[in-house]
């Protein structure tokens, strides 16, 4: 029996980002953007008012399609009405190949962990993922076993051009 560890048995909990910004409900886009540039990161989890309870996620993705809806009126709007939802949620105990499955289904980069129904702990996305794969060795060398990957070989090719981007954007 071999020790080499999978991305069946990693948890989601071992990478995720813990670094978490929230954002009430009944808050516009420019609260959010300041979160996300303040923070400088990419999405932040929009919250039930005076709640934890997660509703819905603003991503950047999302603040480009709003800004480029020419509709000056979004900008005022209050989250809810502009959030990605449903939100889509994995577990602390969810395996990274649950998370990668979960993404590539929903064609999503970030899915807020989420213990007990509604406490959110941490965010993973695409990037931590990729990073998880190419610092263990012997997860980078179960891939080629991969039912995910066989089926879908674009996907990690995918994964991998985010996070290149990302450390060098195009000029």
């Amino acid at each position: 029996m071999s020790n080499m560890r999978n991305i069946d048995s990693i948890p989601v909990s071992s990478f995720m980002s813990v670094n978490l910004k929230t954002e009430m409900a009944d808050q516009n886009i420019h609260a959010a953007c300041k979160i996300m540039n303040k923070n400088n990161i990419g999405s932040v989890i929009v919250v039930k008012e005076y709640t934890t309870e997660p509703v819905g996620i603003i991503t950047e993705k999302d603040i480009v399609r709003i800004i480029g809806s020419s509709k000056p009126s979004l900008l005022h709007l209050p989250l809810r009405e502009l959030m990605s939802k449903p939100l889509i949620t994995i577990s602390p105990n969810s395996s990274i190949k649950d998370a990668l499955q979960t993404m590539q289904l929903n064609k999503i980069r970030r899915l807020p962990v989420v213990k007990e129904g509604s406490i959110v702990v941490g965010i993973i996305t695409d990037k931590d993922v990729f990073r998880a794969i190419m610092e263990n060795q012997d997860l980078l060398a179960s891939l080629s076993n991969e039912e995910i990957f066989r089926e879908n070989k674009p996907l990690l090719r995918k994964l991998g051009e985010g996070v290149i981007s990302d450390i060098f954007p195009p000029r």
